[in-house]
C-alpha cells in the first residue's frame, strides 16, 4: 500500500468506515491464501494473520480483524479481549521463530480504517534504533519457498 501525503475525500472515507468497498475486508473473506500483499498464516477466532510480502523487516506481519470495526473499543469487549489475545499470541510466535529483541504493535487505520495491527519485530542493529521502523522504506522479497518456510514455522509457533 503507498503511503497517503493527503486525506482521501471525505465521502470515500466514510464509505470505507461503513466497510463499502474495504480492501482488508476483502482480505480476511479471500480464499486465495497468498496475494500481492502477503500470505496468510492462520485464521484466528476473530482475526487473519499474514505475512506481509515486503520482508525489508523479516518476520514483518498484520493482524486483521475479521470484523469490519474502525476502532478496538467498538467491538463487544469479548471480542476485544479476543483480538489483543491473538495479537500477543501472534507476537509470541513471531518472537519465538524469529528471536527479535522487542515486538513493535502498530494500530493505525488512517489509510484504511478497519481494525488491524502491523506487528514488527525488532532486532539488535536495525535501520531505526530507539524510533518506529518502518518496514515500506526499503523492499525484501523472499522465495517462494522462504515464505512457505516461514509461514509454516509461524503457523507451527502459533
Amino acid at each position: 500500500m503507498t503511503e497517503r501525503r493527503e486525506w482521501m475525500p471525505r465521502a470515500e472515507w466514510d464509505a470505507l468506515v461503513r466497510g463499502e468497498g474495504c480492501p482488508l475486508c476483502v482480505e480476511v473473506a479471500a480464499l486465495e491464501s497468498v496475494n500481492t500483499y502477503g500470505h496468510t498464516i492462520a485464521d484466528l477466532r476473530l482475526s487473519r494473520l499474514r505475512l506481509a510480502s515486503n520482508q525489508s523487516v523479516r518476520g514483518y506481519c498484520v493482524l486483521i480483524c475479521s470484523k469490519h470495526v474502525r476502532e478496538p473499543y467498538e467491538l463487544s469487549g469479548k471480542d476485544r479481549r479476543a483480538f489483543f489475545e491473538e495479537m500477543m499470541q501472534a507476537g509470541q510466535a513471531l518472537e519465538s521463530v524469529f528471536q527479535s529483541i522487542k515486538m513493535n504493535f502498530e494500530i493505525l487505520g488512517n489509510a484504511v480504517p478497519h481494525l488491524h495491527c502491523h506487528i514488527i519485530p525488532r532486532y539488535y542493529g536495525d535501520r531505526a534504533p530507539g524510533l518506529p521502523i518502518h518496514p515500506d522504506e526499503e523492499v525484501v522479497h523472499l522465495t517462494v519457498e522462504e515464505y512457505e518456510q516461514q509461514v509454516a514455522s509461524i503457523r507451527s509457533t502459533l
